[in-house]
């Protein structure tokens, strides 16, 4: 009589069952643990945002400070020279923060109303105000996987639970803030 060593079908079917328990158990807490990817574009995005516009209203070749009249901020559009393209008026806050970002290729900018300024090498969609920051705020809006890609939606707690567009709005001092 031989002693055979090994497993039994029906003790490998219980193994297997118990590791298919043990993993529709954490599966949920892996899960909660790594996070929401648009949230954390998000998150990335608004450090972009708040950086890039820190920079560009410190340049005083960009937004010059008058030492009579209070600072303006961002509703300082009149015209300035960079590297040979001059920017100026209701285009100015777009072209120059557009000209900061690293584009995806073959993505160029367009500072239209209502329309996608550029994509950015990440992917992300960037709307940006074409405003003279006259009034108290102005809306920036970000499509953190780009317009192709769904959901396509702003928070909603029924019908979009996990967004990928998020708004923000920018002060001419530069301030940036939820939308919501």
């Amino acid at each position: 009589m031989g002693n055979k060593s090994g497993f039994t079908l029906a003790e490998t079917l219980l193994t297997i069952l118990i590791i298919g328990i043990i993993a529709a158990t954490t599966l949920p807490t892996l899960q909660k643990a790594t996070g929401n990817k648009f949230e954390t574009m998000k998150t990335k995005c608004v450090y972009i945002m708040e950086q890039t516009v820190a920079q560009m209203l410190d340049d005083d070749t960009l937004y010059p400070q008058s030492n009579t009249e209070p600072s303006i901020g961002l509703a300082n559009t009149d015209a300035v020279k960079v590297n040979g393209i001059t920017y100026q008026g209701n285009k100015k806050f777009c072209e120059l923060f557009a000209s900061k970002m690293t584009k995806a290729p073959h993505s160029g900018t367009n500072c239209s109303v209502n329309q996608k300024s550029f994509t950015s090498a990440d992917g992300v969609d960037w709307y940006l105000p074409i405003t003279l920051f006259t009034g108290e705020r102005d809306l920036i809006k970000i499509d953190v996987n780009g317009k192709d890609e769904d959901p396509n939606c702003k928070y909603n707690e029924t019908s979009c639970p996990k967004p990928d567009i998020f708004e923000f709005y920018i002060t001419p001092m530069g301030k940036i803030y939820p939308a919501s």
